[in-house]
């Protein structure tokens, strides 16, 4: 079993948004995951989970894969589903925050 694990501040991601805009926003997130991530009165916690979980996710793998190839959508339940490079992945995944952090666990079995 992997394991990959990422914590950011809340208030980090959301600088990167104000200086660099779409820009950052089009590096790192998938039309998907911005659409999910804005429908929320705040866009930043679920931001910044996204950005932790795409970090676990890219620990896994060992940095051979990038933010775009990662995609986290969540089911109809809530569950964070993992989508690598267009396909379903068996990584599971735990996404938390608090007022000021968020963070994300991803294990594999391979």
């Amino acid at each position: 079993m992997e394991v990959g694990i990422d914590i950011e501040e809340i208030g980090r991601v959301k600088k990167a948004y104000e200086k660099w805009g779409e820009g950052f926003l089009n590096r790192v997130y998938t039309e998907r995951e911005k659409s999910y991530c804005f429908s929320k009165k705040n866009p930043y916690p679920c931001l910044t989970g996204r950005f932790c979980s795409k970090e676990a996710i890219i620990k896994l793998f060992g940095g051979k894969i990038s933010f775009l190839d990662v995609e986290v959508i969540n089911d109809k339940s809530g569950k964070p589903c993992v989508f690598v490079k267009g396909k379903m992945s068996n990584i599971k995944l735990s996404i938390s925050h608090t007022r000021l952090y968020a963070t994300a666990v991803a294990l594999r079995n391979e």
